[in-house]
């Protein structure tokens, strides 16, 4: 090592959103550890989708399906109820809710703070931005050049924000995930956003809050958006076995088959759905490479919309605004983003059109996670790459990891004493950044690095 190192660590969590919380709660409810998280945002626990401050970001699950433990599954509902918001509301009503994000945050970061073993937790408002190994674990490497070192290392590093592509270098956009940017827009503003996933709803959400009352246009390859959810939805009768051998084509025709039997007997199509959740990863898996990617390319957006779906009273919110000329959703593909006449200019192709443009005020970057580690954007994971630290997982997405979350080294090799969880391992897993998913990955990976620690 080239400089000293002032402190040390059993456990540096790096990254303090959900995931890192979480895993950080389950290594001190194991006891005995000394532990770090690096966040540097000013709150920990919050991470993008938990930081947000406006009321009317609310999750995409009802409260009570919100647990952040396995073993606690009411434990989201039981905190809810003692919050002043849920003063009046009674039972049934409370679980059925879609409590705002700012919520859960508080909820993530109040479990953090009253853990009995907190003060075994320092927390460190700082990005880091290198890991080194040694023979005795990693030195972190802070922003501001401080250096720490553990024992082990989890990349907790969460959802990370995808660049605007086609944008000229002077054009200034409004991120999706900066929600007091878009708070700030003018009312009068005509509105361009690139994108239209969750990310999109959200924007207009915040829109419609503050009475925008200028155009809103958005611009997708696809020109589809997430769908509601549907009160009452519950898993449909029967498993799986049926889909396993099958090809994205054959899978997605059965799947269709399953929504129009729950319709036709009075059921939800959300039922199909929920009866396929617990068992993404293994249907993801099933197929070989070949598969995998024809599915990325022709089905993962309609996967996406009907399986990643949003509250039905923000639905009844966006439809209005449509219905009211509002705003609308337009799918061509997008060639140029650049200054005109003192305005932005978007130069895009309909699907099956000829090229055209859309003037505004203001473009709003809402295309959501980069999922690709070459694209990866920040100082650490292009660092961790060019040690060979970090491989691209599966199809070039995330990270390769291996067991309950052990990174692979450029080599395909476990790098001893360093974990990872949630959107890293979507090449892997597919399904990995929901709440059901992260809270029994933060799990598993506490118990692996304590298992692994103990080993030394």
């Amino acid at each position: 090592m080239t400089a000293a190192v002032p402190g040390s660590v059993d456990v540096l969590v790096i990254g303090g959103g959900a995931c890192g919380a979480l895993v950080a709660l389950h290594l001190l409810e194991q006891g005995g550890l000394r532990i770090a998280l690096a966040e540097p945002r000013p709150a920990p626990a919050r991470g993008v989708a938990y930081s947000t401050p406006r009321v009317e970001h609310v999750l995409n699950v009802n409260a009570a399906r919100m647990s952040a433990f396995d073993a606690a599954p009411d434990d989201f509902l039981a905190w809810l109820r003692r919050q002043p918001e849920s003063v009046g509301i009674d039972d049934a009503a409370l679980a059925a809710q879609f409590a705002p994000r700012r919520l859960y945050g508080r909820y993530l970061q109040a479990r953090l703070d009253a853990h009995p073993a907190r003060a075994s937790l320092d927390l460190h408002a700082a990005a880091v931005v290198d890991l080194e190994r040694d023979r005795a674990g990693c030195v972190a490497t802070f922003a501001s050049a401080r250096r720490l070192h553990a024992r082990a290392v989890v990349l907790a590093i969460g959802n990370l924000p995808a660049a605007l592509p086609r944008a000229a270098p002077a054009i200034e956009t409004v991120d999706a995930w900066d929600y007091d940017a878009v708070a700030a827009i003018a009312p009068d503003a005509d509105i361009g956003i690139v994108g239209a996933g969750l990310s999109m709803v959200d924007v207009l959400l915040t829109l419609q809050a503050n009475g925008h009352r200028g155009r809103i246009r958005a611009l997708s390859r696809n020109g589809l958006m997430p769908l509601a959810h549907a009160p009452g939805t519950v898993p449909q009768p029967g498993g799986v076995d049926a889909m396993m051998p099958l090809g994205v084509r054959a899978r997605m025709c059965l799947l269709r088959q399953w929504a129009s039997d729950a319709v036709a007997q009075g059921r939800p199509w959300q039922d199909a759905l929920e009866r396929l959740r617990p068992h993404v990863r293994a249907l993801w898996q099933a197929w070989p490479e070949t598969e995998q990617r024809r599915f990325l390319r022709h089905a993962a957006r309609l996967w996406d919309i009907h399986r990643h779906r949003i509250a039905p009273g923000v639905a009844a919110i966006v439809d209005d605004m449509a219905a009211t000329g509002r705003f609308s959703l337009q799918a061509g593909r997008l060639s140029r983003i650049e200054a005109r006449a003192g305005r932005v200019c978007i130069d895009w192709t309909p699907r099956g059109g000829a090229p055209t443009s859309t003037i505004v005020d203001v473009v709003v970057n809402a295309t959501g996670m980069e999922k690709r580690l070459s694209h990866a954007p920040g100082r650490l994971l292009p660092a961790l790459r060019a040690r060979g630290l970090v491989a691209p997982g599966p199809l070039g997405l995330g990270l390769a990891t291996c067991g309950d979350g052990e990174v692979l080294d450029a080599n395909g090799d476990p790098v001893p004493g360093l974990w990872t969880l949630g959107a890293s391992r979507i090449g892997e897993l597919w399904e990995t950044i929901a709440m059901p998913e992260l809270r029994g990955q933060a799990a598993r990976v506490a118990a692996g690095v304590r298992q692994s620690l103990a080993g030394y």
